[in-house]
């Protein structure tokens, strides 16, 4: 019973990981891209001082080089598997993709929560409350959304 539990949820975690992959891969997007506007928005939000700004800066910039080579193991990765197609099924591979997809992510996810917490620790206290309030309507929104979609696909046309 929960081998197959971590075996699904390898298999979901390694197609979740390809889908972030393609999207990051296209042009114009991408950790660098992505994160010049979020501290843009976390310096208007949280009113970050200079100092704050500059240590923030500094902070992703380091975990920019730490999460780029994981990215790009991601779409070696992804691009491998793609290139072994052919129609019939091989469990074993797929299993070693999973696998190979769900460390990388695993990885992804510690560097994130890193830079996180290296982020909080720049923060005054009001600055870190506010910014669990953003996240929390942030996250409301989403299910919401999700909500909204799941009802949607639900609904006969």
């Amino acid at each position: 019973m929960h081998k197959k539990f971590f075996i699904t949820a390898a298999l979901v975690l390694a197609v979740a990981a390809g889908l972030a992959t393609n999207a990051l891969a296209q042009p114009g997007r991408g950790f660098g891209h992505h994160r010049g506007g979020m501290l843009k928005h976390m310096a208007k939000q949280l009113n970050l001082t200079e100092a704050q700004q500059t240590q923030i800066k500094g902070i992703m910039a380091s975990e920019k080089t730490k999460i780029q080579p994981l990215m790009q193991q991601l779409r070696q990765n992804q691009q491998e598997q793609n290139a072994n197609i052919n129609g019939s099924f091989n469990e074993n591979q797929a299993r070693t993709f999973a696998g190979k997809q769900t460390q990388i992510m695993s990885d992804l996810i510690v560097e994130r929560q890193r830079m996180r917490s290296e982020v909080y620790a720049v923060l005054t206290p009001e600055q870190r409350q506010k910014a669990q309030q953003l996240m929390q309507e942030r996250q409301q929104r989403r299910q919401e959304r999700m909500k909204q979609h799941a009802e949607q696909t639900q609904t006969p046309k």
